[in-house]
C-alpha cells in the first residue's frame, strides 16, 4: 500500500513538472512569436515612413566629447588675461552715454570712468576693470558691456564668448565636478546673447579657484563635440551607390568588396565611417597635433587638412599659401548643391573673406581642424556645431561649397538640382557664394 502511494506520487509530480516544462515552452515560444510578430509590424510601420534611403546610406551617430588634454586652454593666452576694455574712437562723452544706458548703478559708473581704471587717449577710451566690479555685474549690464565689446577685435575675449545652449551649460557645470559653492560663483559670471549663454571671464574664475579645479572646469567648458559615425548596411542597400559616394578619390574598388561583406551579413551589419576615410584623414581623426612625431604639425591648418583629404600621405606644399590658392583656382569650382563626401565647406565672413575649411562627409557632418594651435584635434563634428565655433551674433557669414573639377556634375544636371538646397542655406543662398572674381580668398591667418 504505502510502495502504490509512493508510485502514484511521484506520477503526480513528475505529470506536474511535465506539464509546467510544456507550459513554460509554449510560453516562451509564444511571446517569441509576438514579439517578433510586433516587431516586423514595427519595423514595416518605420520603414513606410522612412524617406527615401539618401546617397550615403543611413548613418548612426554617437557624440564621444572630446576633452582637451590636462585641462589646457586651446587659446588661454587671449582668453586669460587681466581684464582690459578696449572702446576704439570713443570720446570721453560717448563713453558717458554708453555707460549710462547700461544697466549699472551710479557706483559701478564711478568707478568705470574713474581715471584710475579709465585712460582717454586719441584713440578711443579702454578701461582696465578692478576685479571687484567684474564680479559685481548683473547678467544685463553684462550683455550690454560686453555685446558692445564683442564688436571690436582687440576685445578677444568678448568677440569670441564661450557659447552654450542653456541646458549644455548646465550639463558641463555639471561634468566639472565642481562643488555648490563654487558653482554660484560661476553663475554670477554669465550673460546671455541670441538665446545662447556666454561666458568670458575665465580670468576672474582662475583667481578664486584651486588650480586643478580650474583645469577640471576648463575640461567640461571646452570639450569638443566630437562625433563617431557609423554607416549602416543591410542586405537590400543599394552597394554600387554606396560605393560611388563612399568610394571618392579612387577608392571605390578598395572598399566595395567591405560593403559587400557587410551586406552579406544576416539583417545587415554596421561599420564606422573611418574605415572609409583616406588614410591621412583616418589616421588623425580624433587625434591631437602633439601626439604626431612630424615637425610641420604646429603648421597644419584647416585648409592644409582639407586639401590633404584624399591623399595617403600629406602633401606639404599645402603649407604653402599661393600653392593652396593655385590649388583652389585650378582644382575646385563653387557648386549651388547640396554638398556630398568630400566636397570643401568654406565659411566666409561678411566681407567674404575665407575664416574655415573643412570637409563634408555626410548627414550635414564635416572632419575639421578648427584652427592651427596644438591643442585643436581632428574630427568629426556637425556643421552646426562648427559654425557656432566661427559665426555668433557679432559675426555673421555665409557657406560657400567647392566641389573638385573632377567630380562636378554636368550643367544639366546640376540645374535639376539647383531649387534643392541644403539645410544649411537660406533660400536665398541657393547660388554660389563668390568673392575675388569667383576665387577663393586665402585666409588672412591660420585657422
Amino acid at each position: 500500500m504505502v510502495d502504490r502511494f509512493k508510485t502514484k506520487l511521484c506520477l503526480t509530480f513528475f505529470l506536474s513538472g511535465s506539464v509546467t516544462t510544456i507550459l513554460l515552452f509554449a510560453l516562451i515560444v509564444g511571446f517569441a512569436r509576438y514579439r517578433e510578430r510586433n516587431h516586423r509590424i514595427a519595423r514595416a510601420e518605420v520603414q513606410a515612413g522612412q524617406r527615401p534611403v539618401p546617397p550615403c546610406g543611413w548613418i548612426e551617430a554617437l557624440e564621444i566629447p572630446l576633452p582637451y588634454p590636462e585641462g589646457v586652454l586651446p587659446d588661454g593666452s587671449e582668453r586669460l588675461q587681466s581684464p582690459k576694455w578696449a572702446f576704439p574712437g570713443f570720446s570721453t562723452g560717448q563713453l558717458v552715454h554708453f555707460l549710462s544706458s547700461c544697466d549699472l548703478r551710479p557706483a559701478q559708473r564711478r568707478i568705470l570712468l574713474n581715471p584710475k581704471y579709465c585712460n582717454v587717449t586719441s584713440n578711443g577710451c579702454e578701461i582696465t576693470p578692478p576685479a571687484t566690479l567684474v564680479w559685481s555685474l548683473n547678467s544685463k549690464a553684462r550683455q550690454q558691456i560686453y555685446s558692445a565689446l564683442g564688436r571690436n577685435q582687440n576685445n578677444y575675449a568678448q568677440r569670441f564668448p564661450l557659447r552654450f545652449s542653456p541646458d549644455g551649460f548646465e550639463e558641463r557645470l555639471t561634468q566639472s565636478g565642481l562643488n555648490g559653492r563654487e558653482l554660484a560663483k560661476i553663475r554670477r559670471l554669465v550673460y546671455t546673447n541670441s538665446g545662447t549663454v556666454c561666458f568670458t571671464d575665465l580670468e576672474a574664475v582662475r583667481n578664486v579657484l584651486a588650480p586643478h579645479r580650474f583645469d577640471d572646469l576648463i575640461e567640461a567648458f571646452c570639450e569638443v563635440p566630437a562625433f563617431m559615425l557609423r554607416l549602416q548596411v543591410a542586405p537590400d542597400s543599394d552597394i554600387d551607390g554606396l560605393a560611388k559616394y563612399w568610394g571618392k578619390g579612387g577608392r571605390e574598388q578598395l572598399i566595395r568588396p567591405l560593403l559587400k561583406a557587410l551586406a552579406r551579413v544576416p539583417g545587415g551589419a554596421g561599420i564606422n565611417v573611418s574605415y572609409l576615410m583616406p588614410p591621412f584623414a583616418r589616421l588623425r581623426l580624433y587625434t591631437f597635433p602633439d601626439s604626431w612625431n612630424d615637425s610641420t604639425v604646429s603648421r597644419q591648418d584647416c585648409l592644409f587638412t582639407a586639401l590633404n583629404f584624399f591623399n595617403t600621405t600629406p602633401d606639404t606644399n599645402f603649407l604653402n599659401q599661393a600653392y593652396c590658392q593655385k590649388t583652389l583656382d585650378e582644382q575646385y569650382v563653387p557648386i549651388a548643391q547640396d554638398p556630398v563626401y568630400g566636397d570643401l565647406i568654406v565659411l566666409l565672413d561678411s566681407t567674404g573673406q575665407a575664416i574655415h575649411t573643412s570637409v563634408y562627409i555626410a548627414d550635414d557632418f564635416v572632419f575639421t581642424k578648427n584652427g592651427v594651435n596644438h591643442t585643436q584635434p581632428w574630427v568629426l563634428m556637425r556643421m552646426a556645431d562648427m559654425m557656432a565655433i566661427y559665426f555668433g551674433p557679432a559675426n555673421s557669414g555665409r557657406i560657400m561649397i567647392l566641389r573638385g573639377k573632377s567630380r562636378v556634375i554636368p550643367p544639366t544636371a546640376a540645374n535639376e538640382n539647383a531649387d534643392s538646397c541644403n539645410s544649411i542655406h537660406p533660400a536665398e543662398d541657393c547660388r554660389p557664394v563668390l568673392s575675388c572674381g569667383g576665387q577663393v580668398r586665402m585666409f588672412s591667418s591660420g585657422t
